[in-house]
């Protein structure tokens, strides 16, 4: 019987199907591959581009010469002398072998100096040796390491070959010549340099230098591990001011920084003060050279691309006022020194600042030390005083924001409760002591200086009562940990710091002093001696800010050193194109009104021209025209020496439009008024350079 084949009509149906589903398959597969293509070329193809080129080329660069540093008038205060120097470029195809042929040849062409030779450690001796000794390393292996020694360092060829240097004998290095001694000393400098990071080897040439032409002329020779290039060395004006800074060698802790920001190892950078501040600016742009490779090692001489030197910076700096000034602080250490008991003063400091910009027109500090004058100008910005009475411009702003402030108060001595086993009552007076200045308000309070004025006011804001007792107050405080108290002394370091007291002032160096913060007292009593600047201290720097903010109506303004940036021009006498201008800063406004602040500069104005006021040498007489507003201060620094006092003084002028504030700090004196004459002094020399009494 024969079997009747029955067809599977599904089958057939499906194919077609089946195969239009591999077509499509594949046609996406294609088209996931021509556009992965086209993504790779179009949006990826620099990166590989790049990346294949960096194959076939690599790059070193050599730095060119700073920018120049010049005060607000074109003194040139920073500058360079340019030279040539002889530079080592290290790379991968390098080994000691080759890196001492190269030194050997060098050694013909150039003369280290004796710096140079005495660098030679005994590590290049004996590296030296072996490198002169032996054709290879594995001979010198064989000859001081077992065979065991060379197994168990396979792993780590550092340490084998630090090993291998060890085992030198003293007794080998004890020949070598004059010229052996070159060579090492150049091979040392070699030793110095990272992969195409030139080292420079010597520098000091110029084109008509031997050494240099002989250079130039082999330079073909090295395949581009030798290289002239130009460099400088910083050279300052005669006694610089502390704040241009210094150039050096890059700080170890810093190292890794500026390897990853493109520097050499050898690179001189600002290391202190506005050279390191701006670095970015003065360093400019270094020297390319490009070199191609061969398995990945430089070969040949480079191509060149040329640098540019640095940004120059044009300072607010009046270098005139800065030497004067120094002169000025000279002048009246010697005239404190004159007087009898103030033979501790060795020191005086002042800052000059514009209140409305914050710009530094003169940082001064002098020391005389075993007979002869110093510069001690960085301690304006870094040392801390107490500073007396010159605060109490903040005390009184802090009480008006607070309301605290009284409208008048009468001002005798104050008595504390008796703290003491010989039953004797501590009491606080004005500097009058006990007669008192009697009716003050605030203006009047700043224009005599009422210390129980200020107290009055704090009092107000801790809690303390003062009940008036026949010719005195009783004072009758709180717990020094009660909470009202605790937040007197915070609402009081608030307020100041508002003003820039207890705070950095934002001055553009890397580094500023801020005062020291007495902590919460341990008596609340203490709370009056912080009124009046005798508690926290400050440094010269926070009071010429302090001032300035209340000089220009309640802006605290950062205080600063440039003034402006630019490229470098044509011709080198004149400034090139301003890349940066410093603009003012504004850090914040003081929360007190108009009328506050109105209130406070009248004060101000009352204590250089009232009379019976505490600074009418500035503001009387011959000195009117120069429109000065003050605050002394005469801060007791001596428990055991009551008369003995750090003198102050914060000012402006002209007081109904300013240009200049000035801050002064006397340090341990007795008797005079120098704080003020500094002060009288600095407004004259700056009225003679621009002429504000006169308008013109």
């Amino acid at each position: 019987m024969v079997k009747e084949t029955v067809k599977n009509k599904g089958t057939k149906n499906n194919l077609p199907l089946r195969i239009n589903i591999l077509f499509l398959v594949v046609f996406l597969a294609f088209a996931g591959l021509v556009l992965r293509l086209a993504y790779v070329q179009i949006v990826n193809g620099q990166h590989y581009k790049n990346a294949l080129n960096a194959n076939h080329y690599q790059t070193a660069s050599i730095d060119s010469a700073r920018g120049k540093i010049m005060d607000k008038n074109g003194v040139v205060l920073a500058d360079n002398n340019a030279e040539l120097a002889i530079v080592y470029i290290r790379n991968a195809g390098l080994n000691g072998y080759k890196s001492l042929d190269i030194a050997k040849k060098l050694s013909n062409l150039i003369t280290m100096d004796n710096k140079a030779v005495q660098l030679v450690a005994q590590k290049d001796k004996q590296e030296y040796y072996v490198l002169t000794h032996y054709k290879n390393l594995q001979q010198a292996y064989d000859a001081f390491l077992t065979k065991n020694e060379q197994k168990n360092y396979s792993s780590n060829p550092a340490q084998e070959y630090n090993l291998l240097l060890s085992r030198v004998p003293g007794n080998l290095l004890s020949s070598f010549t004059a010229k052996d001694y070159q060579i090492m000393a150049i091979d040392h400098a070699f030793n110095q340099a990272s992969n195409l990071n030139p080292y420079i080897v010597k520098r000091g040439l110029s084109v008509n230098s031997q050494e240099y032409v002989d250079v130039v002329d082999h330079l073909s020779e090295f395949n581009g591990t030798i290289q002239t290039a130009d460099v400088s060395s910083r050279v300052y004006a005669k006694n610089k001011p502390f704040y241009i800074g210094n150039v050096g060698q890059i700080p170890a802790d810093k190292i890794n920084n500026y390897l990853a920001e493109g520097y050499s190892r050898n690179a001189m950078v600002g290391v202190s003060n506005l050279e390191e501040e701006y670095e970015s600016y003065l360093r400019g742009i270094p020297m390319k050279l490009t070199y191609n490779t061969k398995k990945g090692v430089p070969v040949g001489s480079p191509t060149i691309k040329e640098g540019q030197r640095g940004d120059d910076l044009q300072l607010t700096i009046d270098s005139r006022l800065q030497n004067q000034l120094t002169k000025i602080l000279q002048s009246n250490i010697k005239a404190a020194r004159a007087i009898a008991g103030n033979g501790q003063n060795n020191s005086a400091y002042a800052v000059v600042m514009n209140p409305k910009t914050g710009a530094i027109l003169a940082i001064g500090g002098q020391q005389f030390v075993n007979g002869k004058f110093i510069d001690a100008s960085n301690e304006a910005i870094n040392s801390q005083f107490e500073m007396g009475s010159a605060v109490k411009g903040a005390t009184e702003l802090t009480g008006y924001r607070y309301n605290a402030m009284p409208s008048s108060f009468y001002d005798m001595p104050i008595q504390y409760p008796d703290m003491s086993a010989s039953g004797q009552h501590r009491e606080f007076t004005s500097w009058e002591g006990q007669t008192g200045l009697g009716i003050q308000t605030p203006e009047q309070a700043l224009a005599h200086s009422s210390n129980v004025f200020m107290a009055k006011i704090v009092s107000n804001m801790a809690g303390i009562t003062l009940t008036p007792a026949g010719g005195h107050y009783n004072a009758t405080l709180p717990a020094a940990n009660s909470p009202r108290f605790m937040q007197a002394i915070n609402n009081m370091r608030n307020g100041y710091n508002e003003l820039g007291l207890g705070v950095k002032t934002g001055i553009d160096l890397p580094t500023e002093g801020t005062g020291y913060n007495g902590g919460m007292p341990a008596q609340s009593g203490l709370i009056h001696q912080f009124a009046i600047g005798q508690f926290d201290t400050y440094t010269p720097l926070e009071m010429v800010q302090y001032i300035s903010a209340i000089a220009n109506g309640g802006y605290r303004v950062q205080p600063h050193l440039l003034g402006s940036v630019h490229a470098p021009g044509t011709d080198p006498n004149t400034l090139g194109p301003t890349v940066y201008t410093f603009k003012t800063n504004v850090l914040n406004t003081i929360n007190n009104s108009q009328h506050d602040i109105k209130r406070v500069q009248q004060g101000l104005y009352l204590v250089t021209h009232e009379a019976g006021a505490t600074a009418t040498l500035l503001g009387t007489g011959p000195n009117v025209k120069y429109k000065i507003a003050a605050k002394t201060g005469t801060a007791q620094i001596d428990p055991n020496n009551l008369n003995l006092y750090n003198e102050t003084l914060v000012s402006y002028a002209p007081y109904d439009n300013p240009q200049i504030a000035v801050s002064v700090v006397v340090p341990k004196v007795e008797h005079g008024t120098q704080n003020q004459q500094i002060a009288l002094d600095v407004y004259k020399y700056y009225d003679q350079l621009y002429h504000y009494t006169s308008g013109n």
